[in-house]
């Protein structure tokens, strides 16, 4: 990550925001192809601006900070009111331009999405080989979906959502990875509170089906996770929620971030600002939250939040559009919000910074106008972004061969969530969704970018790992 230039404020604060995926997760019931492969892995080392950076948050951390818990399944009404966080002054160090001169265009090399591995589970459902992971002999754990990662200490921690596993209820889990390699395999250690898996609960928030974390982020060694809850089944009431994550297992709820129907940051992709982007008002460095409404009806929308006042979200201003001269113009209020991509099947988002090129990376799953996993770039956080790629294709990619086929015989069936699948999990159709890119494992290779993301398949009710190449031109 790039460093700014003068003295810049940090505000430690964990954000967590839940949701959940159900049947209509499934995209589309179609036919069959053929197979993949597999590997292992190490730990991260710090640049030297980093390291510089992580001493003096470090310093300042020791002044105190809070955080984290667990969380329940039956409803409770999450507070509104914000909890503020002590304000770090870090001198950062300078970094350089946030993107070369030339814009290179990125395009998918036809037949380059493979499945590298399952990360989640006992067995892979497609090789029938035990995972790397053995979630089911370490955790008790068969499945669960999502897996919105970022960094913390060294680590990438991943949030999963609802988790079938010997806890039962809709519960969801962290874990986390010290990989560096993706190609080496990737082995996930789940968090645990005393002898049973970490559960994320933080009091007074419902978290049950379809109430999950959403994303996280890490800001000056605190952890702050967004779920999302009040979970109805029109999804008016739906809200993200901001909490302050401290390990063991303490959750603190902070504040509330948007509120359905009119909201537009239920589901959200949260990235520190890499380095002085043009365009931005003063206040900075800013944390960037993309964000949609309506789970799978929705446009991409960004918000900025001073890094300092992240816990308590003073400052928050929303992109509303540009001005004549091409530069973007920012509001305090939600309702003014613009979209910064157009789709309006949008739920789960990824987007990520590619140091090495200077640009946004954003996957996602979509509707509209194909069902797929989508691809597109920006120099800017707000655009112009590129053309969608599809760089998953359900049937050509994944139905039949890592993805059950509702009806076949195709072995990929189970495990599933809720009861009546469980019942007929043959029955169950599979779908991708939750394109989470892993940032860590993104790698620039000569005239190639290399795409490594978590993927969940409904059917099995598993996270896969995933890699698409593309060409840079």
């Amino acid at each position: 990550m790039l460093l700014l230039n003068g003295v810049v404020t940090i505000n430690l604060s964990l954000f967590l925001v839940k949701r959940r995926t159900l049947p209509e997760a499934c995209l589309p019931t179609l036919t069959t192809p053929p197979a993949p492969r597999h590997r292992r892995a190490r730990a991260p080392a710090l640049g030297p601006a980093r390291r510089r950076l992580a001493l003096a948050l470090a310093a300042a951390a020791s002044a105190g900070l809070a955080a984290c818990d667990t969380h329940g399944t039956h409803s409770r009404t999450a507070p509104s009111a914000t909890v503020a966080a002590p304000a770090l002054q870090v001198q950062a160090q300078p970094g350089g331009p946030i993107a070369p001169p030339g814009a290179p265009t990125l395009r998918f090399i036809a037949g380059s999405t493979t499945k590298l591995e399952q990360l989640v589970g006992e067995e892979d459902r497609e090789r029938h080989v035990p995972t790397l992971s053995r979630t089911f002999t370490r955790y008790q754990i068969r499945g669960t979906d999502l897996g919105y990662s970022f960094e913390h200490e060294g680590r990438a921690f991943f949030l999963f959502g609802d988790t079938v596993g010997r806890l039962g209820g809709a519960l969801d889990t962290i874990a986390t990875t010290t990989a560096t390699d993706p190609e080496t395999g990737v082995r996930l250690d789940f968090l645990m509170n005393g002898n049973r898996y970490l559960t994320v609960q933080p009091p007074g928030i419902r978290m049950g089906a379809f109430e999950v974390p959403v994303s996280g982020i890490s800001l000056g060694g605190q952890m702050y996770v967004v779920v999302r809850t009040n979970h109805s089944a029109d999804w008016s009431t739906d809200r993200s929620v901001l909490t302050r994550f401290t390990l063991p297992a303490t959750f603190q709820p902070l504040r509330t971030i948007s509120q359905l129907p009119s909201g537009h940051f239920a589901t959200m992709s949260l990235h520190l600002e890499p380095a002085p982007q043009p365009g931005m008002p003063p206040g900075g460095p800013y944390v960037l939250m993309w964000g949609t409404g309506t789970y799978r009806k929705s446009d991409l929308f960004l918000a900025i939040v001073p890094a300092a006042r992240f816990a308590d979200g003073e400052g928050t201003r929303y992109f509303t559009g540009l001005d004549a001269r091409g530069a973007p113009t920012w509001s305090a209020s939600e309702a003014d919000a613009q979209p910064v991509h157009r789709n309006g099947t949008l739920g789960d988002v990824s987007v990520t910074w590619c140091k090495e090129l200077g640009m946004w990376l954003m996957t996602y799953d979509e509707r509209a106008p194909t069902h797929g996993i989508a691809f597109a770039y920006a120099r800017a956080p707000w655009g112009p972004w590129s053309e969608p790629q599809l760089i998953l294709d359900p049937p050509r990619d994944a139905i039949g061969r890592f993805i059950h086929q509702a009806g076949s015989n195709d072995g990929l069936a189970g495990p599933v969530i809720g009861k009546e699948a469980q019942a007929n999990p043959e029955a169950v159709q599979g779908g991708p969704y939750a394109p989470y890119v892993i940032e860590r494992f993104t790698r620039v290779r000569g005239s190639e970018l290399d795409l490594y993301y978590g993927l969940s398949t409904w059917n099995p009710y598993v996270v896969v790992l995933m890699k698409t190449r593309m060409a840079i031109q």
